[in-house]
């Protein structure tokens, strides 16, 4: 059986990352527990990868999940978008159901009906559209150091998640009629978690899953009747607006416009998809720089000679790019994905049957020395000359499905990191425990991130790293800091 981390497992954090090879045809297997491992997703996946190197299984009774942790893998499978489909949500629900539609969205189509919708909905993700949210991106920014006092203690994570539920709303269901858009972006995201949380639940159904997939199907009927109801302001506002949902909704083809059950799917998924991962992006990046004080010196230095998003003389990537690049490559928002393969297949040396849920993970990849040196540390600078593939470095997803968001996320990340850490130092409250757990799907601080808000001294901030305690050094290398006084 899968079981949890263990204090001897933890010894060997410095060996984790080593690929040993596959030998022999067969697939590698592991006997575990489906609801293990989705109570410990992070542990499976460490102990997985350094049980199997490249590729693994995962079995329960007759079932498998299949995990891949190797690039060229990776290439084969998001590289195919034919042979191997989406599966975001687990569960649809009934064909009439409000939970079916809800879930028809980018994420859970595939074959003619995602490449119309991706060419629809890619529009409102495109750099020339991308460039109206300016103003409003930074506008948000001010609005949430605005809410901050100097000497602040707060829980970055929640600080973060509130931020982006503000930036989501607004710039997806309407920058001019925020109350209804907020009311919409909280209801997507606890249905989100519920879709994610019951996920694993249908695979070994019991009681409480029944039970709380009635919940799940009344919770949908509220959702959709709210979405439906922002589509319907849309429809009818005789301005031209340029939030996603607006533009969608004007948005025709040869084949006509979207139909509603598009619109809703599509307005749930691309919101759940950009909340809550941009959200912890925010977190792990404000973490990392926290806990690196030579990287934020840097960094502050940068800001205060305006130099902080200009590429250098030869083309170099400006620091802040480096930063937020750098950040998700330690510490993806994104800790996995999940295709299914729609035919018998052969994958590598190993045959798959048809409907094998396969997972490919950032959290894995994006740590092999085979692509990153000493890829554990936290170093900006390393993206001056390291060139990785879209399948070694995947924090958007890879091939023909990769993330249409991606862009817009990036330019909130930088256009915003800049305006918090101008103002505003930010330190790891000493003695914090920082425990990165996987939760629908995204890489998630379990008990949060505690930090103290000081606004910057006249004579310039300084830094210092905080002693922190949790399992973060699974993920991450972090500088000595020093210790806590005693209690």
């Amino acid at each position: 059986m899968i079981s949890p981390p263990s204090a001897s497992s933890m010894a060997t954090v410095p060996h984790l990352m080593q690929t040993p090879p596959v030998v022999g045809g067969a697939l590698p297997v592991t006997d575990g527990s489906f609801v293990e491992f989705s109570r410990d997703v992070l542990g499976t996946l460490l102990r997985l990868h350094q049980k199997h190197g490249p590729i693994a299984a995962l079995r329960d009774g007759t079932q498998k999940i299949v995990f891949l942790f190797d690039p060229a893998y990776n290439r084969q499978v998001l590289s195919d978008a034919k042979t191997y489909h989406a599966r975001f949500f687990g569960i649809r629900g009934p064909k009439r159901s409000s939970q079916r539609r809800l879930t028809c969205g980018l994420l859970a189509m595939n074959g003619d009906q995602h490449r119309r919708n991706r060419r629809m909905v890619k529009e409102p993700f495109g750099m020339r559209q991308i460039a109206h949210y300016d103003d409003a991106i930074l506008r948000f920014a001010e609005e949430t150091t605005a809410s901050w006092s100097d000497g602040q203690a707060v829980d970055v994570n929640e600080e973060m998640t509130r931020h982006m539920l503000r930036v989501t709303s607004g710039l997806l269901f309407g920058l001019d009629d925020n109350d209804l858009a907020y009311v919409v972006g909280e209801q997507i995201a606890e249905w989100v978690g519920m879709n994610h949380e019951l996920g694993v639940g249908a695979l070994v159904p019991n009681d409480e899953f029944s039970d709380r997939y009635e919940e799940l199907l009344a919770y949908s009927e509220k959702l959709e009747k709210n979405v439906m109801e922002l589509i319907r302001l849309r429809r009818a506002d005789p301005k031209p607006s340029f939030d996603v949902l607006s533009i969608l909704v004007r948005m025709h083809d040869a084949e006509g416009g979207l139909s509603d059950e598009e619109l809703v799917g599509q307005a749930c998924v691309l919101f759940g998809a950009a909340h809550m991962t941009t959200a912890h992006s925010f977190t792990w990046t404000l973490f990392l720089l926290a806990q690196h004080p030579s990287v934020m010196r840097r960094v502050w230095g940068a800001i205060e000679d305006g130099t902080i998003d200009r590429e250098g003389e030869n083309g170099e990537m400006a620091l802040i790019d480096r930063v937020i690049k750098e950040s998700m490559r330690v510490l993806p928002a994104s800790g996995y994905s999940q295709r299914i393969n729609n035919e018998p297949v052969r994958l590598g040396p190993f045959e798959l049957m048809r409907g094998t849920p396969i997972v490919f993970t950032p959290i894995i990849t994006h740590k092999l020395e085979s692509t990153f040196e000493n890829p554990r540390l936290f170093d900006p600078d390393r993206w001056l000359t390291t060139k990785p593939s879209g399948y070694e470095y995947h924090p958007f997803g890879g091939g023909p499905r990769l993330c249409i968001g991606g862009p817009l996320a990036m330019k909130i990340l930088r256009t915003t990191l800049p305006r918090f850490l101008s103002e505003w130092r930010f330190t790891v409250e000493p003695g914090s425990d920082v425990t990165a757990e996987v939760r629908s799907t995204m890489l998630n601080p379990k008990n949060g991130v505690r930090m103290r808000l000081n606004k910057h001294a006249e004579a310039g901030p300084t830094f210092t790293a905080s002693p922190i305690r949790g399992n973060i050094d699974l993920l991450a290398d972090l500088p000595e800091a020093p210790e806590a006084p005693a209690a």
